[in-house]
């Protein structure tokens, strides 16, 4: 065994200061146990991800209240603290809709000619809706179909009700009638 002489001062290289392979900085070890600021760009992933589950799996919003869900999020990245229902319900869902319907619209306003289908139906409550989707060619030759609307219909089914019902649909999405080759319904009754 070797010892240093008393005069021996440890020696300040530049190879003495990086740490070992492995080996977790005090500064990493903090940051493993901090969460995300709800600015960052991974609390932001983590919550676009969560918010498009929502919306294209149909999935309730009292599903983030929910302790086995929680459990697996902060089991996939403990940083992450998940918002409440409210958060997703009234900033996130509108945000994404937002997003979204900026971007249909876009692309609607290079559409030359487009048909609609609709449809009048019953909720298991009861309760009557009307539903409209636009069909189109985009430019590069495929057939393209988005469901634009579903309203609440308590009005009369009478042809004139629904045609105003139609009109003011395609008047919220900027599509002009002159635009529109065919309208495809079902054969439903109208009072």
């Amino acid at each position: 065994m070797r010892l240093r002489s008393s005069d021996s001062r440890p020696s300040t290289s530049a190879s003495d200061s990086v740490k070992p392979k492995g080996q977790t900085s005090l500064q990493e070890a903090f940051a493993r146990g901090t969460a995300y600021d709800k600015q960052s760009k991974r609390w932001r992933e983590i919550t676009d991800a969560i918010t498009i589950h929502l919306c294209k799996d149909m999935v309730p919003l009292q599903t983030v209240d929910k302790d086995g869900f929680s459990a697996m999020v902060k089991t996939l990245d403990p940083r992450y603290v998940m918002p409440g229902r409210k958060y997703f319900s009234k900033t996130a869902i509108p945000m994404l809709y937002e997003q979204h319907r900026s971007k249909l619209e876009a692309e609607l306003r290079k559409v030359a000619h487009f048909s609609t289908t609709t449809d009048l139906w019953s909720s298991r409550t009861m309760e009557p809706y009307l539903s409209i989707t636009v069909h189109f060619i985009s430019d590069d030759w495929e057939l393209r179909n988005h469901c634009l609307q579903t309203s609440y219909f308590p009005d009369d089914h009478t042809g004139e009700i629904i045609a105003q019902g139609l009109r003011e649909a395609l008047e919220s999405w900027r599509l002009g009638e002159e635009r529109q080759v065919a309208l495809t319904t079902d054969s439903g009754p109208t009072s």
